[in-house]
Protein backbone atom coordinates (compact mmCIF):
# COMPACT_ATOMS: atom_id res chain seq x y z
CA UNK A 1 0.00 0.00 0.00
CA UNK A 2 2.60 2.46 1.34
CA UNK A 3 4.66 1.44 -2.61
CA UNK A 4 1.48 1.84 -4.10
CA UNK A 5 1.04 5.65 -2.90
CA UNK A 6 4.88 6.29 -3.23
CA UNK A 7 4.30 5.29 -7.21
CA UNK A 8 1.09 7.51 -7.63
CA UNK A 9 2.96 10.78 -5.80
CA UNK A 10 5.46 10.16 -8.10
CA UNK A 11 3.47 10.11 -11.40
CA UNK A 12 1.31 13.12 -10.25
CA UNK A 13 4.79 14.98 -10.11
CA UNK A 14 5.48 14.01 -13.47
CA UNK A 15 2.10 15.00 -14.34
CA UNK A 16 2.63 18.65 -13.19
CA UNK A 17 5.97 18.51 -14.64
CA UNK A 18 4.87 17.56 -18.77
CA UNK A 19 2.00 19.76 -17.53
CA UNK A 20 5.03 22.90 -17.08
CA UNK A 21 6.02 21.84 -20.30
CA UNK A 22 2.89 21.96 -22.29
CA UNK A 23 2.53 25.77 -20.83
CA UNK A 24 6.34 26.12 -22.37
CA UNK A 25 5.14 24.49 -25.69
CA UNK A 26 1.59 26.87 -25.52
CA UNK A 27 4.34 30.03 -24.42
CA UNK A 28 6.80 28.89 -27.40
CA UNK A 29 3.75 28.83 -30.73
CA UNK A 30 2.00 32.14 -29.07
CA UNK A 31 5.62 33.74 -29.62
CA UNK A 32 5.99 32.03 -33.49
CA UNK A 33 2.95 33.17 -34.36
CA UNK A 34 2.95 36.73 -33.06
CA UNK A 35 5.88 36.87 -35.39
CA UNK A 36 3.37 36.10 -38.31
CA UNK A 37 1.90 38.45 -40.91
CA UNK A 38 -0.91 40.60 -40.52
CA UNK A 39 -3.12 39.22 -42.99
CA UNK A 40 -2.22 35.57 -41.20
CA UNK A 41 -2.74 36.63 -37.80
CA UNK A 42 -6.30 38.30 -38.77
CA UNK A 43 -7.62 35.14 -40.75
CA UNK A 44 -6.57 33.52 -37.53
CA UNK A 45 -8.93 32.36 -34.61
CA UNK A 46 -6.51 33.76 -32.18
CA UNK A 47 -6.43 37.15 -33.50
CA UNK A 48 -9.04 38.24 -31.04
CA UNK A 49 -5.73 37.47 -28.38
CA UNK A 50 -2.86 38.87 -30.58
CA UNK A 51 -4.31 42.35 -30.98
CA UNK A 52 -4.74 42.08 -27.30
CA UNK A 53 -1.49 41.45 -26.86
CA UNK A 54 -0.20 43.80 -29.36
CA UNK A 55 -2.36 46.31 -27.28
CA UNK A 56 -0.29 45.15 -23.72
CA UNK A 57 3.04 45.37 -25.88
CA UNK A 58 2.09 49.13 -26.64
CA UNK A 59 1.18 49.75 -23.15
CA UNK A 60 4.39 48.16 -21.87
CA UNK A 61 6.55 50.43 -24.34
CA UNK A 62 4.95 53.33 -23.49
CA UNK A 63 5.33 52.94 -19.81
CA UNK A 64 8.92 52.33 -20.76
CA UNK A 65 9.22 55.12 -22.50
CA UNK A 66 7.07 56.99 -19.09
CA UNK A 67 10.21 55.77 -16.91
CA UNK A 68 13.17 56.67 -19.19
CA UNK A 69 11.67 60.30 -19.22
CA UNK A 70 11.29 60.28 -15.32
CA UNK A 71 14.73 59.20 -14.87
CA UNK A 72 16.09 61.72 -17.44
CA UNK A 73 14.14 64.37 -15.86
CA UNK A 74 15.39 63.26 -12.10
CA UNK A 75 18.94 62.85 -13.51
CA UNK A 76 18.75 66.41 -15.38
CA UNK A 77 17.72 67.87 -12.35
CA UNK A 78 20.02 66.64 -9.95
CA UNK A 79 22.77 67.71 -12.46
CA UNK A 80 21.10 71.26 -12.40
CA UNK A 81 21.12 71.32 -8.62
CA UNK A 82 25.24 71.08 -8.63
CA UNK A 83 25.08 73.27 -11.28
CA UNK A 84 23.21 75.55 -9.11
CA UNK A 85 25.36 74.63 -5.74
CA UNK A 86 28.56 75.35 -7.63
CA UNK A 87 27.17 78.95 -9.20
CA UNK A 88 26.05 79.62 -5.51
CA UNK A 89 29.79 79.02 -4.40
CA UNK A 90 31.07 81.02 -6.97
CA UNK A 91 29.08 84.23 -6.35
CA UNK A 92 29.59 83.37 -2.40
CA UNK A 93 33.77 83.68 -3.48
CA UNK A 94 33.02 86.43 -5.55
CA UNK A 95 31.09 88.42 -3.40
CA UNK A 96 33.92 87.47 -0.25
CA UNK A 97 36.81 89.13 -3.06
CA UNK A 98 34.73 91.98 -3.09
CA UNK A 99 33.90 92.51 0.67
CA UNK A 100 38.34 92.14 0.53
CA UNK A 101 38.30 95.17 -2.23
CA UNK A 102 36.10 97.51 0.08
CA UNK A 103 39.04 98.79 1.80
CA UNK A 104 41.34 99.00 -0.93
CA UNK A 105 38.67 101.42 -1.98
CA UNK A 106 37.80 102.94 0.59
CA UNK A 107 41.56 104.51 1.16
CA UNK A 108 41.75 105.12 -2.70
CA UNK A 109 38.61 107.55 -2.19
CA UNK A 110 39.32 108.99 0.67
CA UNK A 111 43.17 109.51 -0.44
CA UNK A 112 40.55 111.10 -3.72
CA UNK A 113 38.61 113.51 -1.79
CA UNK A 114 41.77 114.65 0.57
CA UNK A 115 43.17 115.93 -2.83
CA UNK A 116 40.32 117.74 -4.10
CA UNK A 117 39.23 114.80 -6.85
CA UNK A 118 35.94 113.99 -5.23
CA UNK A 119 33.40 116.94 -4.55
CA UNK A 120 33.02 117.61 -0.36
CA UNK A 121 29.24 117.69 -0.99
CA UNK A 122 28.95 114.07 -1.97
CA UNK A 123 31.80 112.25 0.57
CA UNK A 124 31.90 114.54 3.43
CA UNK A 125 29.50 112.82 5.19
CA UNK A 126 31.38 109.02 4.32
CA UNK A 127 34.68 110.27 5.23
CA UNK A 128 33.83 112.45 8.36
CA UNK A 129 34.73 109.67 11.15
CA UNK A 130 38.08 108.85 9.02
CA UNK A 131 38.65 112.70 9.37
CA UNK A 132 37.77 112.20 13.45
CA UNK A 133 40.72 109.23 13.47
CA UNK A 134 43.22 111.05 11.36
CA UNK A 135 42.68 113.70 13.63
CA UNK A 136 43.26 111.42 16.87
CA UNK A 137 46.21 110.14 15.39
CA UNK A 138 47.90 113.45 14.50
CA UNK A 139 47.50 114.79 17.71
CA UNK A 140 48.82 111.59 19.70
CA UNK A 141 51.77 111.36 17.29
CA UNK A 142 52.06 114.99 18.09
CA UNK A 143 51.83 114.64 21.40
CA UNK A 144 54.06 111.59 21.53
CA UNK A 145 56.88 114.03 19.52
CA UNK A 146 56.79 116.78 22.22
CA UNK A 147 57.18 113.91 24.97
CA UNK A 148 60.28 112.24 23.04
CA UNK A 149 61.70 116.04 22.60
CA UNK A 150 61.78 117.17 26.49
CA UNK A 151 62.04 113.62 27.78
CA UNK A 152 65.72 114.01 28.03
CA UNK A 153 66.28 117.24 29.80
CA UNK A 154 63.46 116.38 32.35
CA UNK A 155 63.62 114.71 35.84
CA UNK A 156 63.63 110.81 36.66
CA UNK A 157 59.94 111.51 38.04
CA UNK A 158 59.01 113.52 35.03
CA UNK A 159 60.39 111.07 32.59
CA UNK A 160 58.87 107.83 34.22
CA UNK A 161 55.56 109.94 33.41
CA UNK A 162 56.60 110.74 30.53
CA UNK A 163 57.52 107.38 29.32
CA UNK A 164 54.45 105.74 30.17
CA UNK A 165 52.16 108.28 28.84
CA UNK A 166 53.83 107.74 25.23
CA UNK A 167 53.33 104.63 25.57
CA UNK A 168 49.73 104.98 26.07
CA UNK A 169 49.64 107.14 23.20
CA UNK A 170 51.02 104.71 21.09
CA UNK A 171 48.62 101.97 21.79
CA UNK A 172 46.12 104.85 21.26
CA UNK A 173 47.58 105.21 18.14
CA UNK A 174 47.76 101.57 17.30
CA UNK A 175 43.94 101.11 17.90
CA UNK A 176 43.23 103.92 16.02
CA UNK A 177 45.01 102.44 13.23
CA UNK A 178 42.66 99.38 13.46
CA UNK A 179 39.15 101.73 14.03
CA UNK A 180 41.18 103.19 10.86
CA UNK A 181 41.02 100.09 8.71
CA UNK A 182 37.23 99.45 9.69
CA UNK A 183 36.21 102.87 8.77
CA UNK A 184 37.92 102.47 5.25
CA UNK A 185 36.30 99.00 4.42
CA UNK A 186 33.02 100.89 5.49
CA UNK A 187 33.06 103.76 3.43
CA UNK A 188 34.42 101.29 0.33
CA UNK A 189 31.09 99.14 1.27
CA UNK A 190 29.11 102.46 1.47
CA UNK A 191 30.33 103.97 -2.21
CA UNK A 192 30.35 100.39 -3.99
CA UNK A 193 26.27 100.04 -2.86
CA UNK A 194 25.20 103.45 -3.58
CA UNK A 195 25.03 105.30 -6.91
CA UNK A 196 28.38 107.16 -6.62
CA UNK A 197 29.95 103.87 -7.58
CA UNK A 198 28.99 104.68 -11.11
CA UNK A 199 31.18 107.95 -11.57
CA UNK A 200 33.68 108.61 -8.99
CA UNK A 201 35.46 111.30 -11.09
CA UNK A 202 38.83 109.76 -10.05
CA UNK A 203 41.34 107.97 -12.02
CA UNK A 204 42.79 106.44 -8.66
CA UNK A 205 39.64 105.18 -7.33
CA UNK A 206 38.65 103.78 -10.71
CA UNK A 207 41.62 102.05 -10.64
CA UNK A 208 40.71 100.72 -7.28
CA UNK A 209 37.12 99.83 -8.35
CA UNK A 210 38.17 97.76 -11.38
CA UNK A 211 38.66 94.30 -9.45
CA UNK A 212 35.05 95.31 -7.88
CA UNK A 213 33.39 95.67 -10.98
CA UNK A 214 34.88 93.12 -12.65
CA UNK A 215 33.36 90.58 -10.17
CA UNK A 216 30.27 92.64 -10.11
CA UNK A 217 29.71 91.44 -13.78
CA UNK A 218 30.79 87.90 -13.00
CA UNK A 219 28.11 87.89 -10.09
CA UNK A 220 25.71 89.19 -12.71
CA UNK A 221 27.07 86.95 -15.56
CA UNK A 222 26.65 84.26 -12.90
CA UNK A 223 22.99 84.84 -11.63
CA UNK A 224 21.76 85.02 -15.46
CA UNK A 225 23.15 81.54 -15.43
CA UNK A 226 21.06 80.55 -12.63
CA UNK A 227 17.96 82.46 -13.12
CA UNK A 228 18.13 79.69 -16.90
CA UNK A 229 18.54 77.02 -14.50
CA UNK A 230 15.87 77.41 -12.69
CA UNK A 231 14.06 78.33 -15.22
CA UNK A 232 14.59 74.71 -16.34
CA UNK A 233 14.11 73.14 -13.34
CA UNK A 234 10.69 74.53 -13.35
CA UNK A 235 10.09 73.14 -16.71
CA UNK A 236 11.39 69.91 -15.53
CA UNK A 237 9.16 69.92 -12.80
CA UNK A 238 6.17 70.73 -15.03
CA UNK A 239 7.21 67.01 -17.13
CA UNK A 240 7.26 65.25 -14.00
CA UNK A 241 3.89 66.19 -13.03
CA UNK A 242 2.78 65.72 -16.43
CA UNK A 243 4.42 62.02 -16.34
CA UNK A 244 2.63 61.99 -13.14
CA UNK A 245 5.26 62.33 -10.30
CA UNK A 246 3.48 63.82 -7.45
CA UNK A 247 6.68 63.95 -4.84
CA UNK A 248 8.51 60.95 -5.20
CA UNK A 249 9.99 59.54 -8.47
CA UNK A 250 11.33 56.57 -7.11
CA UNK A 251 8.11 55.87 -5.59
CA UNK A 252 6.22 56.79 -9.17
CA UNK A 253 8.99 54.64 -11.42
CA UNK A 254 8.29 51.59 -8.39
CA UNK A 255 4.47 51.87 -9.07
CA UNK A 256 5.06 51.76 -13.07
CA UNK A 257 7.31 48.95 -13.13
CA UNK A 258 4.65 46.73 -10.85
CA UNK A 259 2.43 47.63 -13.48
CA UNK A 260 4.21 46.55 -16.33
CA UNK A 261 5.08 43.08 -14.59
CA UNK A 262 1.25 42.73 -14.79
CA UNK A 263 0.95 43.00 -17.91
CA UNK A 264 3.75 41.01 -18.71
CA UNK A 265 1.60 38.32 -16.72
CA UNK A 266 -1.35 38.95 -18.68
CA UNK A 267 0.70 39.37 -21.70
CA UNK A 268 2.19 35.76 -21.35
CA UNK A 269 -1.33 34.32 -20.05
CA UNK A 270 -2.37 35.63 -23.74
CA UNK A 271 0.40 33.83 -25.19
CA UNK A 272 0.01 30.76 -23.36
CA UNK A 273 -3.53 31.06 -24.40
CA UNK A 274 -3.04 31.63 -28.01
CA UNK A 275 -0.61 28.35 -28.13
CA UNK A 276 -2.75 26.36 -26.82
CA UNK A 277 -5.97 27.64 -29.21
CA UNK A 278 -3.83 26.70 -32.22
CA UNK A 279 -3.24 23.56 -30.96
CA UNK A 280 -6.49 22.97 -30.33
CA UNK A 281 -7.19 24.10 -34.19
CA UNK A 282 -5.19 22.41 -36.45
CA UNK A 283 -6.68 23.01 -39.26
CA UNK A 284 -5.87 27.24 -38.11
CA UNK A 285 -3.72 29.11 -40.82
CA UNK A 286 -1.19 29.71 -37.88
CA UNK A 287 -1.01 26.02 -37.15
CA UNK A 288 0.61 25.22 -40.98
CA UNK A 289 4.54 26.23 -40.34
CA UNK A 290 6.61 23.86 -39.62
CA UNK A 291 8.40 25.02 -36.38
CA UNK A 292 5.07 25.45 -35.01
CA UNK A 293 4.11 21.76 -36.32
CA UNK A 294 7.51 20.33 -35.15
CA UNK A 295 6.25 21.89 -31.55
CA UNK A 296 2.53 20.17 -31.66
CA UNK A 297 4.24 17.10 -31.75
CA UNK A 298 6.06 17.49 -28.84
CA UNK A 299 2.60 18.23 -27.16
CA UNK A 300 1.06 15.16 -28.76
CA UNK A 301 3.54 13.36 -27.18
CA UNK A 302 3.43 15.03 -23.78
CA UNK A 303 -0.23 15.00 -23.88
CA UNK A 304 0.06 11.21 -24.83
CA UNK A 305 2.11 10.55 -21.90
CA UNK A 306 -0.09 13.14 -19.40
CA UNK A 307 -3.22 10.92 -20.00
CA UNK A 308 -0.82 7.05 -19.70
CA UNK A 309 0.29 8.45 -16.16
CA UNK A 310 -3.71 9.86 -15.61
CA UNK A 311 -4.98 6.26 -16.30
CA UNK A 312 -2.16 4.68 -14.39
CA UNK A 313 -3.03 7.17 -11.31
CA UNK A 314 -6.43 6.03 -11.24
CA UNK A 315 -5.81 2.56 -11.80
CA UNK A 316 -3.61 2.48 -8.64
CA UNK A 317 -6.03 4.82 -6.67
CA UNK A 318 -8.72 1.97 -7.55
CA UNK A 319 -6.49 -0.24 -6.19
CA UNK A 320 -5.40 1.31 -3.35
CA UNK A 321 -9.15 1.63 -2.65
CA UNK A 322 -10.08 -1.55 -2.98
CA UNK A 323 -7.30 -2.59 -0.59
CA UNK A 324 -8.29 0.37 1.98
CA UNK A 325 -11.94 -1.33 1.61
CA UNK A 326 -10.79 -5.03 2.06
CA UNK A 327 -8.89 -3.77 5.24
CA UNK A 328 -11.89 -2.00 6.21
CA UNK A 329 -13.65 -5.57 5.81
CA UNK A 330 -11.50 -7.80 7.13
CA UNK A 331 -11.68 -5.13 10.68
CA UNK A 332 -15.13 -5.47 10.76
CA UNK A 333 -15.20 -9.34 9.89
CA UNK A 334 -13.07 -8.95 13.10
CA UNK A 335 -15.16 -6.94 15.09
CA UNK A 336 -18.28 -9.55 14.13
CA UNK A 337 -16.32 -12.47 15.15
CA UNK A 338 -16.00 -10.78 18.20
CA UNK A 339 -19.25 -10.22 18.81
CA UNK A 340 -20.29 -13.16 18.20
CA UNK A 341 -17.09 -15.03 20.33
CA UNK A 342 -19.28 -12.64 22.96
CA UNK A 343 -22.38 -13.96 22.26
CA UNK A 344 -21.51 -17.32 22.24
CA UNK A 345 -20.52 -17.08 25.65
CA UNK A 346 -23.07 -14.78 26.97
CA UNK A 347 -25.65 -17.70 25.87
CA UNK A 348 -23.75 -20.76 27.88
CA UNK A 349 -23.73 -17.93 30.69
CA UNK A 350 -27.31 -17.59 30.19
CA UNK A 351 -28.03 -21.41 30.22
CA UNK A 352 -25.94 -21.63 33.64
CA UNK A 353 -27.85 -19.21 34.67
CA UNK A 354 -31.09 -21.21 33.83
CA UNK A 355 -29.83 -24.57 35.25
CA UNK A 356 -29.54 -22.45 38.75
CA UNK A 357 -33.05 -20.89 38.35
CA UNK A 358 -34.52 -24.28 37.67
CA UNK A 359 -32.29 -25.80 41.04
CA UNK A 360 -33.42 -23.15 43.09
CA UNK A 361 -37.24 -23.05 42.05
CA UNK A 362 -37.04 -27.16 42.12
CA UNK A 363 -35.43 -26.62 46.05
CA UNK A 364 -38.39 -23.59 46.72
CA UNK A 365 -41.31 -26.41 45.25
CA UNK A 366 -39.50 -29.41 47.86
CA UNK A 367 -39.41 -26.65 50.85
CA UNK A 368 -43.00 -25.73 49.39
CA UNK A 369 -44.29 -29.35 49.82
CA UNK A 370 -42.09 -30.09 53.26
CA UNK A 371 -43.97 -27.08 54.50
CA UNK A 372 -47.46 -28.51 53.81
CA UNK A 373 -46.91 -32.17 55.12
CA UNK A 374 -45.79 -30.37 58.47
CA UNK A 375 -49.38 -28.43 59.10
CA UNK A 376 -50.98 -31.56 57.89
CA UNK A 377 -49.69 -33.73 60.72
CA UNK A 378 -50.11 -30.82 63.56
CA UNK A 379 -53.93 -30.93 62.39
Amino acid sequence: MENKERQIKDLEKRIRLSESALSLHFEKIGEIILAADDEKKEASLTAGLLKQIHNLDSAIKTERKRIDNILSAVERADEIEALRKSLTQKIRSIEKDNVSNYETIGRASYEAYKDGELPADKYSGIFAEIVKIMLKIDQAEDERDRLNKVKSDSKFFDRVKAGARSLYLKNAVSSYYLQLQRQYKRAGEQICHSELVMNLEAESVENALKPFKENLEGIEKLEKEDEKLTSETEKLQGSLEGLGVESNPVKTVNEIENQINLHYEHRMRLQREAGEMVSLNRKDVLAKPSAVKAILKDIDKENTEIAEMQELVKRYKAELEIERQNQEINELNKKINGFEEKISNYSIEADQLKEKIQAAEENIRKLEEASNNSEDEND
